[in-house]
This record gives C-alpha cells, structure tokens and sequence, in this order.
C-alpha cells in the first residue's frame, strides 16, 4: 500500500488519485463502528469478524436509502436504454440491485457500484488506546485497515461470510457500501486518542471509527446525477 504522509503526524493519504477526486461536489455521509478491530492476514482471514463488522454497516446504509428521498425513489432504465436521455425506467434501484446480487443465500444491496461511474473517498477517523500519531510505524495498521475495507464492500464468495451463512432478522436485504473495494479512489487515515472505553476496560484492540464517505460521478450520466 502506498504511503504519503502529510504535514500532520497523525494524519496520512493512502491512497489519491486526482483525476478522481471525490473532495468537490460531493455526497457526504458518515458510518460509524465501536468495537475490535484486528489485523487480517493470509493465515487468518478473520471472515468472521468481517461480516460482524459488515453487519454494524448494514442497518447505517439501510437508513440512508430510507431517508434520502432520490435513493429511495431511484429508479433503473430498462435494459438497452439509452444514455444520457433518462429514457424509461424499470424497478426500484434498491430492489434491482437485491436480485442483481444473490450470493450465497444474501440479496446484497451495494451503494457503490461500478455502472455509477462514481469516484468515492473515504476519510477514516481512528481512536484508538494508543498515542495519537505514529500510523507508518504501527506495523499492523496496514492489515487492519484491510479487515476495514473488506467490510465495507460486498463478500466475494461464501468463505467471507465466515460462521454467518444466512441472513440474520432484518438482513434481507443486506446493504453494503461497495460492490468492490477498488472502487474507492482515495482513502485519508487519522489517528488520535481514545478517551472512553468500547466496553468495560481499554482493550488495545478496540477502535471507534468515523468513516466519512464522500461521493461524485466522474462521467455525468442520468442514473448518477443526484450524486453530484
């Protein structure tokens, strides 16, 4: 992964490309999570604890379809519609994408998918028992930041949903924020001090995260031009 740091010690840019930058007419919103979060590795996928994050996500982006006004009345053209011209429509995009993407059991429901021609930045606010700063020297900051992305997106296949092989109430659908982590074009990682336990005691694992999730078409088209 590669790493800029900037003027700040407790912030960093890991990933920007500025043909895509998502800082400008935007879509903003903010996801939150309290609790462990643990480096992966090839050894120890840690699936479980993917999905129990991803699960923390899905009723925050249930919400947001629920009360956006245009997300919950967007709608998709029919197949062979032309564009830019909006054209006719077909269902409700929420319930296009639930049938769009059966995997294993879950009707996933991404906001982010690869037809919206979206570029998506997501600032990550990390609190944490440590000492605010040293994110490059933090040798496993890296593997945990990929046990965050990989929550943030749809699972690939049914080993990522680990123990969780059916939908749990309420997750029929399941929102996600991605239907791929690389559709992300620029991720910000702060650090700073945690002052307030997740749970009982201060665990060196455990986090409270502020995810800011900034949206913008990179190519206009009707189907995305809310998101501007």
């Amino acid at each position: 992964m590669n790493e800029r740091l900037l003027a700040s010690a407790k912030k960093l840019v890991v990933r920007s490309d500025p043909d895509t930058d998502p800082d400008s007419s935007l879509m903003e919103f903010r996801l939150t999570y309290a609790g462990p979060l643990l480096a992966a590795s090839q050894s120890d996928p840690r699936t479980d604890h993917k999905h129990e994050i991803r699960k923390t996500f899905h009723p925050q982006l249930k919400r947001l379809w629920e009360i956006t006004p245009w997300l919950s009345q967007m709608r998709e053209p029919w197949a062979g519609a032309a564009e830019p011209e909006p054209g006719p429509v077909g269902g409700h995009r929420f319930d296009v994408l639930a049938d769009r993407y059966r995997r294993n059991g879950y009707r996933f429901v991404p906001l982010v998918t690869s037809d919206l021609l979206l570029s998506c930045g997501v600032e990550i606010l990390i609190l944490r028992p440590d000492p605010p700063g040293k994110i490059v020297q933090s040798g496993d900051i890296d593997n945990r930041l990929k046990t965050l992305f990989d929550a943030l997106r749809m699972p690939r296949h049914g080993q990522e949903l680990g123990k969780y092989s059916t939908p749990g109430p309420d997750e029929d659908p399941f929102c996600c924020l991605l239907e791929d982590d690389g559709l992300i074009t620029k991720v910000t990682v702060e650090t700073d001090l945690i002052l307030e336990p997740v749970g009982a005691a201060f665990n060196k694992n455990d986090v409270r995260l502020v995810i800011t999730i900034r949206l913008r078409p990179y190519r206009l088209t009707w189907i995305n031009v809310n998101f501007g």
